[in-house]
């Protein structure tokens, strides 16, 4: 009995290694597919950072424009690629003929366009801190961008759960469209209270409760996006 539950163990041990290892091609898949684009966005981004750093009216708000758009554009490109052309061209018949699950098949795509749209996102993080903190520029700004930023996030999150779920791709394009609308309406909003508005041309970063508490429901959004994708996906017994 005792060396039947061994091998039962080892036999489980394997199959979760076996769907490891599936996760880790389908993602290196995914970015070695679309690498060279992703590599065009990223040199935009940082064309846009790099007229921030210079610490003039024009080239900030040229600057922040192309890492707004940019941002929306990748993490569009990220889930049109990935999820809507593979329906559209029906190349799920491939992944059909590989020893995945549905949930198997989810979080693989979960984490590939994670990881596609994270490595940018991460970039601009980065380098806006560095900007904003070692230039000319007012520190106080760095927690708004990071609230934008972070905004910008959710509404990816928001589309990847929708096309995970939605196999409709004008729903899909509606939803993408619909969360992006949001973006401007959003950024006057965070300006518009005074712990944050009022901080934005000081020299200090000052991390509010307001802002703080709107970074928490950001997240909230993002995992709620997540969980409620996984709820419907897991229903399915198929990829379609």
């Amino acid at each position: 009995m005792m060396s039947t539950l061994n091998q039962n163990n080892a036999n489980h041990a394997s199959e979760t290694g076996q769907i490891r290892q599936m996760i880790k091609r389908l993602i290196l898949k995914e970015f070695q597919m679309y690498q060279k684009q992703f590599a065009a966005y990223v040199i935009g981004l940082l064309i846009g950072l790099t007229l921030i750093g210079m610490a003039k009216t024009w080239a900030f708000y040229a600057g922040g424009m192309i890492l707004l758009v940019l941002l929306i554009c990748v993490g569009g490109f990220a889930i049109q690629s990935s999820l809507l052309n593979e329906r559209r061209e029906h190349t799920l018949t491939f992944m059909m003929s590989l020893p995945l699950t549905p949930m198997t098949f989810f979080w693989s795509k979960v984490l590939a366009n994670l990881v596609l749209y994270l490595v940018p996102f991460t970039i601009v993080l980065a380098g806006t801190a560095f900007l904003v903190l070692f230039t000319p520029l007012p520190d106080g700004i760095l927690i708004w961008s990071f609230l934008i930023y972070g905004f910008l996030a959710t509404n990816y999150f928001i589309s990847l759960s929708a096309a995970l779920v939605l196999e409709s791709e004008g729903w899909n394009i509606f939803v993408q469209i619909a969360v992006s609308t949001f973006v401007g309406p959003f950024m006057v909003f965070i300006g518009t209270i005074d712990a944050i508005g009022k901080n934005i041309q000081s020299n200090e970063v000052v991390l509010s409760q307001e802002a703080l508490g709107i970074f928490a429901l950001e997240l909230t959004v993002m995992l709620l996006a997540l969980a409620f994708a996984r709820s419907v996906y897991r229903r399915k017994d198929s990829f379609l």
